[in-house]
């Protein structure tokens, strides 16, 4: 039968070697003892969980205590517990360690369905309505297993529920708040009332046009707001990525960041804005590049319950790996992904911010706008997203924009909204200095087109 015994032995190692409520929340959403295929480490997980559920500290000793409570010290003896604790990993891997045994336990389940069916499906005393309703009621829970079921409400409850939400907004709207997260530009805000719990945000580009700098700014307009951001980098490192904060905050280029040719002045500058300002933030940096879906969605739900996570940032989509093992082609697996990255945004209720790339289309047109066709290998990110929205800069290309007076623009972009579920599309403005480190609203007085940094 399909088990992965060192993904089994990797989840209870690293149970039993870090102890902390951490690593136990990040794979307690996806696991339970009868995933276990080894009963020796399914008696372990048992014991683990209930010492969590009793306050109590995970250790050999603890362990060992608790397995003896339970009457079980002999179907796993002391020196299996020891020798298991030497095979532990950090929270980030067990997580995946998790996900492998949990898939493995369902891959069971399913031979098991199937024998059971064709046993069934040879017996003529068994009723075929029968047979297909109990199949469905277990392929059913099966699905649970795999993604989870939001609860049911009735109409009367979810009307009760609209009603205090309006309300809640007109009175915000009357004092002059916001009803969303802050979008960090204000022409945007005007456009979707800023972020919103359960939507799931595509942010799109070709390479270079900077969505990675927009998708920073809105991450920390958001922890200046005070709502806990986590960013999964795929693509850049947690330094490189930190670097650009500091570059933002400390008006130091990030040439000289890289090169370490930085100045007195420039260093006061540095310590200033991480002691300042980014220190506070409550940013978390993920930046694990092989890294599935099931992997974030579970890392999600960790930081959630730790009420570390308000909003979602994944840069980017395409270099999230799935394993499907040959059965399923790219344009399929993207689908998957975007399909998971919503029900983040659903089963959390906060908003994700998914950037995409697009397909060289767009470089084939005379004004390089992109459009919902572009969106690379699937059309099920369009159908899946509340918000499309496209990085454009029309410098890139070298095209001239200009203003009403006639003055060429410098250093101006556009965010080309081309889907908005819940409300209208349209383009908004935005300025950037000359490293694309910082964003502007479009009109921001004060703003010089020839800062470099």
């Amino acid at each position: 039968m399909p088990h992965t015994p060192e993904a089994e032995q990797a989840v209870i190692g690293s149970l039993l070697s870090f102890g902390g409520d951490k690593v136990f929340d990040a794979i307690s959403p996806e696991l339970n003892k009868d995933m276990f295929y080894d009963n020796r480490y399914a008696v372990l997980y048992d014991a683990i969980q209930s010492l969590y559920a009793n306050n109590k500290p995970c250790d050999i000793v603890s362990v060992s205590n608790e397995i003896r409570s339970m009457g079980k010290i002999d179907e796993v003896p002391l020196h299996f517990i020891a020798e298991t604790s030497n095979y532990g990993y950090d929270s980030f891997h067990v997580v995946e360690h998790a996900l492998m045994v949990k898939q493995k336990y369902l891959q069971r389940k399913v031979i098991e369905l199937s024998h059971i069916l064709q046993q069934q499906a040879y017996d003529d005393t068994e009723d075929i309505g029968d047979i297909l309703f109990n199949a469905g009621k277990a392929l059913e829970q099966m699905q649970q297993d795999l993604i989870g079921q939001s609860e049911s409400q009735s109409f009367k409850d979810i009307a009760q529920s609209a009603l205090k939400n309006i309300e809640r907004k007109m009175g915000m709207y009357s004092s002059g708040q916001q009803t969303g997260i802050t979008t960090g530009l204000q022409d945007l805000n005007d456009m979707n009332s800023g972020w919103h719990g359960g939507e799931l945000i595509v942010l799109a580009a070709r390479p270079a046009m900077g969505k990675t700098a927009v998708s920073l700014h809105f991450g920390k307009s958001a922890a200046r707001q005070g709502i806990p951001v986590v960013i999964f980098s795929l693509e850049m490192d947690s330094v490189s990525l930190y670097e650009r904060f500091i570059a933002s905050e400390s008006n130091v280029h990030p040439s000289k960041l890289r090169s370490g040719n930085i100045s007195q002045d420039e260093l006061l500058q540095i310590d200033k804005a991480i002691g300042g300002t980014l220190y506070s933030l409550p940013i978390t940096i993920n930046d694990n590049a092989a890294i599935g879906m099931s992997y974030i969605r579970a890392m999600c739900r960790s930081y959630h319950q730790q009420n570390n996570c308000g909003m979602v940032i994944i840069d980017y989509l395409q270099l999230i790996t799935e394993s499907s093992n040959g059965t399923r082609n790219r344009e399929q697996e993207i689908a998957r992904m975007s399909r998971e990255a919503k029900i983040i945004a659903k089963e959390l209720n906060v908003p994700v911010i998914l950037l995409s790339q697009l397909n060289r289309e767009v470089d084939k047109r005379t004004d390089k706008k992109p459009i919902l066709a572009d969106l690379r290998e699937s059309g099920a990110i369009e159908q899946d997203a509340d918000m499309v929205i496209f990085v454009h800069r029309p410098e890139y290309y070298g095209i001239s924009i200009k203003d009403s007076s006639g003055h060429e623009i410098y250093n101006y972009g556009e965010l080309i909204i081309a889907k908005h579920r819940n409300g209208s599309v349209g383009t908004v403005k935005f300025k950037h200095n000359g490293s694309l480190t910082k964003i502007f609203d479009y009109d921001t007085k004060g703003y010089t087109e020839n800062n470099p940094f």
